[in-house]
């Protein structure tokens, strides 16, 4: 989405022949390849689990903090890979679109109308709205999980980033 809208707002004469379908399928498809790939892989750590005492989770949807203290197994490694491979795939990301963004304000502060400044902004501003509640609540949940972290905090964050 900040790619696309890097090219509306600072090359809008050259969208239609970089957006093409076909560029626009080759991104959706690394989506998913790199998401499917490191779900797969987070799937079989938490195959390795465990479990012995209640089978109840109390949270909203089967997430990894209530998983790991459910569990009778050592989840020291499980906690640093995950973090890891979530750090890696949140940060990572949120870098990229950083980086299209201050692309962005840069060719916005350079525009000559105000009206066309205004406009610009007026674009972004429900996408940036939306990225600052998924990737807040993601870095909270997941950049730097810790087996301290209350379930109670856990779950009303993971509520604003499911809501």
């Amino acid at each position: 989405m900040s790619f696309d809208r890097y090219v509306a707002i600072c090359q809008p004469l050259h969208y239609a022949a970089i957006m093409k379908q076909q560029l626009c399928t080759r991104l959706v498809g690394a989506g998913w390849v790199i998401g499917f790939t490191l779900s797969s892989y987070h799937l079989v750590l938490l195959s390795k689990l465990t479990f012995c005492g209640p089978n109840k989770i109390q949270h909203f949807f089967c997430d990894n903090s209530p998983l790991f203290k459910l569990s009778c197994s050592d989840t020291t490694l499980l906690w640093k890979a995950d973090s890891i491979l979530i750090s890696f795939v949140v940060l990572g990301s949120l870098c990229l679109i950083l980086v299209s963004y201050m692309c962005i304000f840069h060719c916005i502060l350079h525009m000559s109308s105000a009206s066309g400044r205004k406009k610009a902004f007026a674009t972004c501003s429900s996408h940036l709205t939306a990225l600052a509640i998924v990737y807040g609540s993601c870095i909270v949940l997941y950049a730097q999980p810790t087996e301290e972290v209350s379930l109670e905090t856990n779950r009303i964050v993971a509520l604003l980033n499911t809501v």
